[in-house]
C-alpha cells in the first residue's frame, strides 16, 4: 500500500494563496536568483520519493504558466 502524503505550504492567516491567487509569500526575494546556495526546504528530498502528484486545474495551470514556463 502506497503512503499518502499532504506536502502544503500556507501562510501564517491559514491560506494557500492570497485572494488575487498570488503566492508571493513562497518566494524569498532576499536571494539571489542565481545564487548558488538557496535554502531548499526539503522540496527536492520529498521529490525523490513521489511517483504521483494530484493538484488542481488553477495550481497546474500556475506552475506550468507563471512558475516554470520553461520546463
Amino acid at each position: 500500500m502506497k503512503k499518502i502524503i499532504l506536502y502544503i505550504a500556507q501562510s501564517i492567516d491559514g491560506f494557500i494563496a492570497e485572494e488575487d491567487g498570488k503566492i508571493d509569500f513562497l518566494l524569498n526575494t532576499d536571494i539571489d536568483a542565481n545564487a548558488e546556495n538557496k535554502e531548499d526546504y526539503s522540496y527536492s528530498k520529498l521529490m525523490k520519493d513521489i511517483d504521483t502528484i494530484l493538484m488542481g486545474r488553477k495550481t497546474y495551470s500556475q506552475i506550468s504558466e507563471e512558475l516554470s514556463p520553461n520546463d
